[in-house]
């Protein structure tokens, strides 16, 4: 019986023991959008002709969502309308950052949107840093955060085992200098050229319900020095509303 035992806790010790899985060293460069649009072809059109009658410029805009419904303000029925937008600038998504225009029947109502300017950029968008290295850096990344977050059961710090069959996909593009941990810098003043490094997740455009998070990894492409955002473990969920209609 003392030699089952012994035999079953060994079994249990070197399962827990396991801290790496076969890395297929899969990761892809995206190209596409910065941001995924819910927008439906009629809304898009509706958003072109409110830009259009109030003189604002549609360049460099990536549309993500509108809105609109009837509200009583002060005794006055008013149509309100709102359009979301990811930014683009020298061709490059700007992640984590996004611009609204409120409209009240029809017309550009300023205090309640935000359309501030970004600050410039050099216009570079050479890369520095290749994609398996991109690769390397986000377990690099990832595992540490997961170290600093001590988390406890149901989630194991298991550094080198999450993800590393999982393929990864790098855009380039740009994020606020006070995204990073620590930054003294000043929100709106100066944006990065990174890296945005995830794995390859099930598409969740459209549909409601429970999904999985996925750990995001932000690599500067002039330093390779980086922090993870979303330091999420496989099977965290997160709840996806239906767009509004």
């Amino acid at each position: 019986m003392k030699q089952a035992v012994l035999i079953l806790g060994v079994i249990i010790y070197c399962t827990a023991c396991k801290t790496s899985v076969h890395d297929n060293g899969c990761i892809i460069r995206y190209t596409g959008p910065g941001a995924y649009s819910y927008l439906k072809q009629g809304q898009l059109d509706t958003i072109q002709s409110l830009f259009r009658a109030n003189g604002l410029s549609m360049d460099n805009l990536q549309f993500t969502w509108y809105s609109g419904d009837t509200v009583v303000d002060s005794g006055f029925h008013l149509f309100v309308q709102y359009a979301d937008a990811s930014p683009v600038l020298n061709g490059l998504p700007v992640f984590s950052s996004y611009r609204y225009w409120a409209f009240r029947n029809g017309v550009f109502y300023r205090p309640n949107s935000n359309t501030a300017p970004f600050p410039p950029t050099s216009g570079d968008t050479t890369t520095h840093q290749t994609l398996l290295g991109l690769r390397s850096l986000f377990f690099k990344i990832y595992e540490a955060a997961l170290f600093s977050l001590q988390n406890t059961a149901p989630h194991l710090r298991r550094p080198g085992y999450y993800y590393r069959d999982s393929c990864l996909f790098a855009q380039l593009g740009y994020i606020d200098a006070s995204s990073q941990p620590g930054s003294a810098t000043a929100y709106g003043t100066q944006l990065l050229k990174v890296w945005e490094i995830v794995p390859q997740q099930e598409a969740l455009p459209g549909i409601t319900g429970v999904h999985t998070l996925a750990p995001t990894v932000y690599v500067i492409d002039s330093s390779g020095t980086g922090w993870c955002a979303f330091p999420y473990y496989p099977g965290d969920p997160i709840l996806i509303y239906s767009p509004i209609e």
